[in-house]
């Protein structure tokens, strides 16, 4: 029994060469690897969020329902608790639920799979063409003439939904028994660099999820379908089910390695693993009993203040993060006019690279000094405080609101006779290079050329529009002037502004677009604050995590870590991001039609969704705080490491070690 438990394989199967890779090192490289890959799958789809809306024409809270099946399956997770609290072969169950996790995240890639790829020939329409998009014809404006197929697929949405669910599955068992597998198997004063690794890992795997969607956004949905289109066009859409694939892929090939680590790793050290085999009690074997057993360890968990006070302040942070962090990507896109692909890689890397760095600096650092649990929760406050004022500064950070001349469904006299339609959102800049229009028509614009130009290094095909009325009026309301021709440079350093050209004269006409402006310093200045906080946030995480592990009995430990991941899925992963997507659709200005049914949201009031997003996150982070206070209050007695031994001690453990090797092969 004893060689069963320490030794690596599956069953009777144990070859002596592969006893070898029975050490922590190994499944301590290997978790960090599956951890950057369940990393991937979480800001992947953050990644490529705004592409799916776009796919299915969703709003941004109905996309959050989508995605919570991740979470409702990790919610009952927790039903299972008291025969998952006895399984002891944990390591091949995860790998088992991995696999599982690995075909939902397939299933994602389905609705795109089996759809009819010649609706992709050409661009992606999202909203129903009009007849006309100029005033030209007075004599009455033709309906809208419905030319693209309904792209509200309940049934794909369903797939998504299901894959998530699944996959849900998998990341329970992640979390749940690869943490304390691993503070089992390492001695108390080791723990800290080896969790450090492991959540280095994990912390690398957003950054590549991030790179991942940038990659996947870059390609053309159906590729070899895309035309002349390039990023950035109308009607361009990424490959957002590609990444789902891989990661998919990814995870089937490393998973199964997993499953052939022993029960307990074989060790001299002085390891939980060891002392709970030593004192391993008689099993509950009827269901009532294992009920028992874990309401007796609810109860303890209950009483245990340290971890109620912690678990509070995870739920509170999170909430506040993980919604913010869900459509931090959109919020690039929108309120900086990022393109979909460089949005979430933008934050991604710098956030990613300070918190690795924080979190082995801090490993480093606990393991040297061995702070006290006190210590280690003080600093926590410290840095609750400053994450809560670092998103406060965050609302003052801010681009120019793209506001729309003459209000959104508003008819102004200029557009008299013009008919123009309200559904169908075509965003027209005027050449004064400053005042947006709704559309052609709503800039009165009677006539339209196409214009191939540079730009970019490629050639382009441009609208422009003549001979526009209410271009006329609106730059005789602001005064404004002709600017230089931005549709046809490369790349703007500054805005356009007017009255640029030798000779100003008044505007007439517009161009297709969006008008030109420069957020660049506003958009550094927060993936400078981000950075900071991630740096800041990382240097507590092992700390944390330590004395969340050190306050429960080691027995109970696998017990409060799916407590844990329940409650979250429960109070911060299904509520957070249908919360944070309900504060971006109610700053929507401006929604897409298609066919008579509203789509995703085209503009938005980039003000109000700032400083909403941004408040919202620092309360969270103030009350997370709050209960911080909680955990260093009642922290006082929590050892994080062993205490120092006497030499008498280590003679009794060397020989005890020596012992225990006559039965390891």
């Amino acid at each position: 029994m004893e060689k069963e438990t320490t030794t690596c394989g599956l069953f009777s199967w144990r070859p002596t060469w592969l006893q070898k890779l029975a050490r922590k090192e190994v499944y301590i490289l290997l978790y960090s690897l599956l951890g950057a890959v369940q990393g991937m799958g979480y800001t992947y789809l953050s990644s490529v969020l705004s592409t799916i809306e776009k796919q299915f024409g969703i709003k941004s809270q109905e996309a959050a329902w989508i995605f919570s099946g991740n979470e409702i399956s990790q919610i009952a997770f927790i039903l299972f608790l008291p025969f998952l609290r006895k399984i002891t072969k944990r390591t091949m169950w995860t790998s088992l639920a991995l696999l599982a996790s690995a075909f939902g995240l397939f299933l994602c890639a389905v609705p795109y799979l089996v759809r009819d790829k010649s609706q992709y020939e050409g661009g992606w329409k999202t909203q129903s063409i009009p007849t006309k998009d100029i005033c030209a014809d007075h004599s009455g404006r033709v309906e809208d003439q419905c030319k693209v197929e309904k792209i509200r697929d309940w049934g794909g949405m369903f797939l998504i939904f299901l894959g998530f669910f699944i996959s849900g599955i998998g990341t329970s068992f992640f979390y749940s028994f690869g943490v304390p597998y691993i503070d089992d198997n390492v001695s108390k004063n080791n723990s800290p660099m080896a969790l450090s690794v492991v959540m280095a890992g994990r912390t690398i795997g957003p950054a590549l999820g991030y790179v991942l969607g940038g990659a996947t956004l870059r390609m053309y949905v159906s590729p070899g379908r895309s035309g002349d289109l390039k990023e950035g066009d109308n009607g361009w859409l990424g490959a957002w089910w590609l990444g789902f694939i891989v990661i998919a892929v990814i995870t089937s090939v490393i998973a199964p390695f997993l499953a052939f680590f022993p029960e307990r790793l074989p060790t001299d050290d002085d390891t939980e693993a060891k002392r709970m085999e030593k004192s391993r009690k008689e099993e509950p074997k009827t269901a009532r009993d294992y009920v028992a057993d874990t309401v007796n360890c609810g109860k303890r968990l209950l009483k245990n203040k340290v971890y109620v006070f912690n678990s509070l302040s995870t739920i509170c942070f999170l909430f506040g993060f993980i919604g913010f962090a869900t459509f931090i990507p959109k919020y690039f896109e929108y309120h900086f006019r990022r393109n979909a692909s460089s949005s979430g890689r933008s934050g991604g890397l710098s956030k990613s690279l300070g918190s690795v760095v924080g979190i082995l600096l801090s490993g480093i650092v606990l393991t040297k000094f061995k702070f006290s649990a006190r210590t280690v929760s003080a600093w926590n406050v410290v840095i609750g405080f400053v994450g809560a004022a670092i998103f406060i500064a965050m609302s003052f950070v801010a681009c120019p609101k793209l506001d729309v001349y003459g209000g959104v469904g508003e008819v102004m006299s200029c557009q008299d006779n013009c008919g123009c339609s309200e559904s169908s959102f075509q965003p027209t800049c005027s050449m004064d290079g400053e005042t947006l229009f709704f559309s052609p028509c709503h800039a009165g614009c009677k006539e339209m050329e196409e214009e191939i130009v540079m730009k970019g290094g490629r050639k382009k095909i441009q609208k422009i529009y003549s001979d526009c009325s209410c271009v006329r009026e609106s730059s005789k309301a602001l005064n404004l002037t002709s600017a230089e021709p931005w549709w046809k440079e490369s790349e703007l350093k500054s805005p356009i502004s007017s009255g640029t050209l030798s000779d100003p004269i008044p505007p007439t006409g517009a161009v297709g677009g969006y008008c030109p402006f420069d957020c660049s310093k506003q958009f550094s200045i927060i993936i400078g604050l981000l950075s900071v906080m991630s740096l800041l946030g990382a240097t507590g995480r092992i700390g944390n995590q330590l004395v969340s592990l050190r306050a429960v009995d080691p027995e109970d430990k696998a017990a409060s870590i799916i407590i844990m991941v329940s409650l979250l899925s429960l109070f911060v992963f299904l509520p957070s991001p249908v919360i944070f997507g309900a504060i971006m659709d109610n700053a929507c200005m401006v929604w897409g039609e298609n066919c008579g049914e509203t789509t995703n949201c085209l503009l938005y009031d980039t003000d109000q969704m700032r400083n909403t997003l941004c408040y919202f996150v620092a309360v969270c982070v103030f009350l997370a705080t709050m209960a911080d206070i909680g955990v260093w209050w009642n922290c006082k007695d929590i050892q994080i490491f062993d205490p120092v031994k006497d030499e008498s001690e280590e003679d009794v453990e060397m020989k005890t070690g020596e012992k225990e090797k006559d039965f390891s092969p």
